[in-house]
């Protein structure tokens, strides 16, 4: 996660910034590690977009942003 959030980074130095893609990369982190991983992550949001694709919204709601939710055809 680290060397995509610095890689996103480094992309946007040298020209327009490119969003970073996370999918339920943190899915394993125990609790101690995924608060690092939210500090992380909150910080590079401020430079550029992060988008976070997991099944564990709930864990992910204190970053704030705009959630979106999925749903397959026929639920609610």
């Amino acid at each position: 996660v680290l060397v995509r959030l610095a890689m996103g980074a480094m992309i946007a130095e040298k020209g327009p910034a490119v969003p970073v893609i996370l999918d339920d990369a943190l899915v394993f982190s125990d609790d101690a590690r995924i608060e690092r991983m939210f500090d992380a992550i909150n910080r590079a949001g401020r430079q550029q977009q992060v988008i976070v694709l997991t099944c564990r919204a709930r864990s992910f709601a204190s970053l704030g942003g705009t959630q979106l939710r999925i749903v397959q055809g026929g639920e609610t």
